[in-house]
C-alpha cells in the first residue's frame, strides 16, 4: 500500500483539473492505498459548502468532496495561510478538514510515497 498526497490548488470550477484530482484520489482509494489530499492556493475555495455547480454546468464540487469518506478518504488537510489570506472562516467550511502550517505541509509532502498535483 502506498502513501499518496494528492494536492489541489487550483478553484474548483476554472477547469477540469481539481475534479480529475479528486476522481484519481477516489481510484487510489479503491486500490487501498493510503490517501491524503491537501488544499492549498486557490484550492482552498473548493472547502466552502455553499457552492452550486449547475450554473457553470459543472459537478457541485463541495458535494464531490462529501463523499470522500465513503472511499475511506479521511485525511483531508489544508494550508492554513491560504485560508487566512482569503479571509474564509471555518464556519464555512463543512467537510472535516485540518488545518496545516507550511512546516506541517512539508512534513506531509516528505511522509509521502507519490505526489500528485497539476500543473502550475
Amino acid at each position: 500500500m502506498k502513501n499518496i498526497l494528492y494536492i489541489i490548488s487550483k478553484a474548483p470550477y476554472s477547469g477540469s483539473q481539481s475534479f480529475e484530482l479528486i476522481d484519481s484520489a477516489m481510484v487510489s482509494a479503491i486500490f487501498e492505498h493510503n490517501v491524503s489530499v491537501l488544499f492549498r492556493a486557490e484550492g482552498v475555495w473548493s472547502l466552502l459548502n455553499d457552492q452550486d455547480g449547475e450554473l457553470v454546468n459543472s459537478k457541485t464540487y463541495s458535494k464531490v468532496l462529501a463523499a470522500l469518506p465513503t472511499y475511506d478518504i479521511d485525511n483531508l488537510y489544508f494550508c492554513e495561510d491560504s485560508i487566512n489570506q482569503r479571509r474564509i472562516s471555518r464556519d464555512q467550511i463543512d467537510i472535516p478538514v485540518k488545518s496545516l502550517s507550511i512546516n506541517e505541509q512539508q512534513q506531509l509532502i516528505a511522509s509521502q510515497d507519490i505526489v500528485m498535483a497539476g500543473p502550475n
